[in-house]
């Protein structure tokens, strides 16, 4: 026997779990860690800590609302994902992936940096700047370091490894951004908590140094399936230029909303700009590609070629149209050839599923912190440890349930249970808003009443603050709500996770995904200021019961995607599961 086939039966005798830990000796893995670390750590400071911050700068939660809107940019980084499809930069000191890396992080620690002494409760126009762009200079990162990640994987081993590790150091930047920011708020202030997150970028960038350039990331030629073949290329343009036109004009809503709720008096409502706007945003974004894919597919059929991924020679203008072409009309085209009308349900789930989760998650600081609009004005070091701490916990435990009840009982069901849950989850809120009686009663029939304010009361002490006598109740309460909202979250997050991957056809998988996920943001970011604005008029209480009815909305679409599923041939059926 040869050495080579020698040590090929060696490797294939080798447990997976062997060849994992030998694995995690290699530099690519602590490259993997820190550098998961820098993608979380400034999305956790811009859409969590800063809101905290705002509230205790007496920030009103309809400006809040509003100056959420600056994150979505991460709902349509895939939009320019295409640029860093090829590994190039104008001076790649460090090799052109790397540097992009280097050059991201150092820019989102100097924003980070700025934003510890922005003073937002006096420039709140200038704490909007920073944050968008230290948000969009976050996306790209996310794009640079999905590519190298994939790009330097060597064995199937590296792949779930570096993807593991991604979580878990994306976890570890939140608990930095979430439970030790606010205990540090608590005791040194918030220009010390931004200035130790800036901090922890820099350090992070050590990732970059320890990380190796990709051997070979910029691979010419090659071929991928695109719909492009059997489409005209006047007709192609057209689309794409109206599409891109679409998006364009809907950015340019959104920036002038924000740009008018910082500079105008009065400002805008945040309510008419849903109303009236907001329609017009969703339809530009998602309807007109929608209509013009159905249209490009009655005209010309459904017929996916190969085409080359980088043509040599091709005009600039020419190649972002196409790029355009390939991120909107290629997914859309494909999902709406396989599906039918089912496509319309499946993107009617996409932007409504996570509704009552994306919209809620920008005034979740204000609801805890505050005192008005029927607040809870617990202190930070109360929300460190109920929501920053005990509540990711629930968090991971909700995704595991959701992962193992997908096993036995099927996608569909866990969806519809997701969306209940989701929606059900408001009512503990509405509940604890006034006071918690029904969740103090779910605790007395519980028997977890007394151990559980024991705890709560003991965590509660960790806050420099007088707690008062009723600490421990007040903290009880809190803990379970949060529990309660979390667990429902992981589990929900597993069924629509499931639910998208299953719908994706794997030959347009990178692009259809993406896509979709996208839109599961943009519903929920787009009723921020909205939901801001009615949490001013109403109360919390109020908001709470309208989130819960509105959540119903993806119960029905779920229960109705199942009936769709549950009604088509056999063999068809079978597919979709």
């Amino acid at each position: 026997m040869s050495e080579a086939v020698a040590s090929a039966a060696e490797v294939k005798e080798t447990p997976r779990f062997v060849r994992a830990l030998k694995a995690m000796k290699d530099r690519r893995m602590a490259a993997m860690f820190l550098l998961a670390l820098a993608a979380g750590l400034p999305y956790g400071a811009v859409l969590g800590t800063l809101n905290a911050w705002l509230t205790t700068e007496g920030v009103t939660p309809s400006e809040i609302g509003v100056l959420s809107l600056v994150t979505i940019g991460y709902a349509f980084k895939f939009l320019w994902s295409p640029a860093f499809q090829k590994a190039s930069h104008p001076f790649p000191f460090l090799g052109p992936r790397r540097t992009w890396l280097f050059s991201l992080q150092l820019l989102i620690a100097a924003l980070l940096f700025l934003l510890a002494f922005s003073n937002p409760g006096k420039n709140i126009g200038l704490v909007a700047f920073i944050a968008l762009f230290a948000a969009l200079a976050s996306a790209t990162h996310d794009i640079v370091l999905d590519a190298w990640r994939i790009e330097v994987a060597r064995t199937e081993e590296d792949k779930d490894l570096m993807a593991a590790l991604y979580q878990f150091g994306y976890r570890i930047a939140v608990f930095i951004t979430g439970f030790l920011a606010l205990l540090m708020a608590q005791y040194y202030g918030w220009v010390a908590v931004y200035v130790m997150i800036a901090i922890v970028m820099v350090i992070s960038i050590s990732g970059t140094m320890l990380a190796p350039e990709p051997e070979a990331p910029d691979v010419k030629g090659g071929a991928r399936l695109s719909f492009e073949p059997g489409v005209p290329a006047r007709e192609r343009s057209f689309a794409a230029l109206l599409v891109a036109g679409g998006w364009i004009a809907a950015f340019l809503m959104i920036a002038f909303f924000v740009v008018a709720s910082f500079t105008q008096v009065p400002p805008p409502k945040g309510g008419a700009f849903v109303t009236q706007q907001g329609p017009w945003i969703v339809g530009l974004t998602v309807i007109l590609p929608a209509l013009g894919a159905l249209i490009l597919l009655l005209r010309h059929g459904a017929v996916p070629g190969e085409v080359p991924a980088t043509p040599a020679g091709e005009a600039t203008g020419t190649r972002i149209l196409r790029v355009v072409f390939r991120s909107i009309f290629d997914p859309l085209m494909d999902l709406i050839a396989r599906l039918k009308w089912g496509a319309l349900l499946v993107l009617l789930l996409a932007l409504t599923y996570r509704f009552t989760d994306s919209v809620w998650g920008s005034f979740a600081y204000p609801f805890y912190l505050d005192d008005r609009f029927g607040a809870l004005h617990h202190t930070m070091a109360d929300v460190a440890v109920a929501s920053k701490f005990f509540g990711v916990l629930m968090t991971i435990a909700g995704a595991a349930i959701g992962a193992v009840i997908i096993g036995f009982i099927g996608r569909m069901p866990v969806l519809i249970i997701g969306a209940v849950l989701a929606a059900a989850t408001n009512l503990l809120f509405a509940d604890l808003s006034r006071g918690g009686m029904s969740i103090d009663a779910f605790m007395e029939w519980a028997y977890i009443a007394d151990p559980l304010r024991t705890f709560a009361g003991w965590a509660a002490q960790i806050s420099p603050e007088g707690q008062g006598a009723e600490a421990g109740e007040r903290m009880a309460r809190l803990m379970l709500a949060i529990a309660g909202e979390n667990l429902a979250g992981g589990f929900a997050s597993v069924a629509i996770v499931a639910y998208l991957t299953s719908v994706v056809n794997p030959r347009f998988a990178a692009v259809q995904y993406a896509l979709l996920a996208s839109l599961t943001m943009l519903v929920g970011t787009l009723g921020r200021p909205w939901l801001g604005g009615l949490i001013e008029t109403q109360g919390y209480y109020s908001v709470f019961i309208i989130t819960f009815w509105l959540g119903g909305v993806a119960v029905v679409l779920a229960a109705a995607e199942w009936l769709r599923l549950s009604r088509l041939p056999k063999p068809e059926a079978e597919a979709a599961a």
